[in-house]
C-alpha cells in the first residue's frame, strides 16, 4: 500500500513538474500555480483565453529569426531530456526493487523472530526483544532509503543513488 502511495505521488509529482517545464518552453504563464489541480478542466479551455490568470505570453513563443527551425531544434531536445526521464525512472525503479526485496526479507525475519518471541522461555526474550529492535530499525532506515527515492530522486538522483547504495551496503554489512 505504501508503495503504491509513494508511485502515486512520484507520477503526480512528475506530471506536474512536466506540466510546469512546458508552460515554460512554451510560453504559457500563470499568475498562480501551474499544476494540473490548479488549472481549469478540459471542458473549460476556452475560458481560458479571456482569464487574465492564464494567458501565453507570445514574447516568449515568438523568435524572430526563424519560428520553424526553434521548433524543431526545441522537440529534439524534449526528446533527449524525455528519454533521460525516462532511463532515470527505470533506475529509480530498479534501486526501488531492491530496497522493496530486503525489505521483505527482514519483514519476514521479524515475524519469525517475532513468533519465536511468542513461545520463548523469559530468559532469552530479553536477547530476542533486542534483536526484534535491531530489525525495527533496520525496516525504519530502508524505509527512508526507499522514499527518499521517489522524494528526491527526481531532482538530485546522483546523490540518493549514492545515499541508498551507501545505506544498503551498511545494511548488508551489519546483517
Amino acid at each position: 500500500m505504501a508503495a503504491m502511495t509513494s508511485l502515486a505521488i512520484a507520477a503526480f509529482s512528475c506530471s506536474a513538474t512536466l506540466q510546469r517545464r512546458y508552460d515554460q518552453r512554451h510560453g504559457v504563464s500563470s499568475s498562480s500555480s501551474t499544476d494540473r489541480s490548479s488549472r481549469a478542466p478540459e471542458g473549460e479551455r476556452d475560458s481560458q483565453a479571456n482569464d487574465a490568470n492564464y494567458r501565453k505570453d507570445y514574447d516568449k513563443v515568438a523568435d524572430g529569426n526563424n519560428a520553424a527551425g526553434s521548433v524543431l531544434t526545441t522537440s529534439s531536445g524534449n526528446a533527449d531530456y524525455n528519454q533521460r526521464l525516462i532511463n532515470q525512472y527505470a533506475e529509480m525503479d530498479k534501486l526501488a526493487e531492491v530496497v522493496l526485496y530486503e525489505l521483505d526479507n527482514l519483514e519476514n525475519r521479524y515475524n519469525n523472530l517475532l513468533n519465536e518471541y511468542k513461545n520463548a522461555k523469559s530468559s532469552s526474550r530479553q536477547v530476542m526483544a533486542m534483536e526484534l529492535d535491531k530489525i525495527s530499525d533496520d525496516r525504519l532506515v530502508l524505509y527512508k532509503a526507499y522514499a527518499s527515492i521517489y522524494r528526491n530522486g527526481k531532482s538530485d538522483w546522483t546523490n540518493v543513488k549514492r545515499d541508498v547504495d551507501n545505506t544498503l551496503r551498511e545494511y548488508r554489512k551489519k546483517n
